[in-house]
């Protein structure tokens, strides 16, 4: 199988899709059965090989934290493995990381978007920021998909490792998944969208720079809730798009990411 081939398998396998029927999928893309140069079996052969490397790269991982924990004694790792013995989630922090936690907590950015490795699977990121306004890592995790429970495990990680310390607030990429997992772990923190991922979904949604400066405007702008409403609507009139999805959906969730609604929540 070529590597595209095997790039377009991993893709539809994440979403569930079965061997058999991404072989169909492709047979149908080459005009026939006849016209592709693999089996069903090759197919099964890759994924076997992908797991057994998969397999091979988290012992050595396991090996290494192992190591670090004999130099690092208080460095906290676990994991968990399925029924074949792969490993599907792995979250780390090591003593450094645990002390930044203590003094940098109060606001704490949950970064689910980092490109996924060869192995599928998706590098998480827990981070802050230090009285120098340096990022800190918190700690990071690999996983083998992005289901809420998966998350709920992150969260569960993160609490137990740093002695039950809770967040005063969560800075997220407004994923659903993430949402409702931090509401059920840390109910008490407050939840808001991550600027950066707004102002690059301002841009690829609507696609005009004057637009994503004034929406940039409403964000982060310190105004009254009147004035913000104010702003908004006249920017959404001026441009003509109130019907588009994405601006109804972020004006519903305004009080997840408006200055305006969040001013007395601590997000600094």
């Amino acid at each position: 199988m070529s590597e595209a081939d095997i790039k377009q398998m991993n893709d539809m396998r994440k979403g569930g899709i079965g061997v058999s029927r991404i072989y169909c999928f492709m047979a149908s893309l080459a005009g026939g059965y006849h016209n592709v140069p693999y089996t069903t079996r090759d197919m099964h052969n890759v994924n076997a090989k992908q797991r057994r490397e998969g397999g091979l790269d988290a012992e050595s991982c396991l090996r290494y934290l192992q190591e670090c924990k004999a130099n690092d004694p208080t460095l906290y790792y676990k994991e968990v493995v399925d029924g074949e013995g792969v490993l599907q989630y792995l979250f780390w922090c090591d003593s450094t990381s645990q002390i930044d936690y203590q003094v940098f907590e109060d606001v704490v950015a949950f970064d689910a978007t980092y490109k996924k490795n060869v192995y599928l699977s998706p590098l998480v990121v827990f981070s802050g920021v230090n009285h120098h306004n340096q990022m800190v890592v918190f700690a990071a995790a690999l996983v083998a998909d992005e289901k809420k429970e998966t998350y709920v495990w992150l969260l569960q990680q993160l609490q137990t490792s740093m002695k039950w310390k809770a967040p005063v607030s969560i800075i997220t990429n407004g994923d659903k998944q993430t949402k409702s997992a931090i509401e059920q772990v840390f109910p008490e923190a407050h939840h808001r969208l991550c600027a950066w991922h707004l102002l690059r979904n301002a841009t690829s949604n609507i696609g005009k720079p004057k637009f994503t400066r004034m929406f940039r405007d409403c964000m982060l702008g310190d105004y009254e809730v009147r004035t913000f409403q104010r702003k908004w609507f006249e920017m959404v009139e001026k441009f003509g798009i109130a019907n588009k999805r994405w601006v109804q959906d972020m004006y519903e969730r305004r009080h997840s990411w408006a200055t305006a609604h969040i001013r007395e929540k601590f997000f600094a």
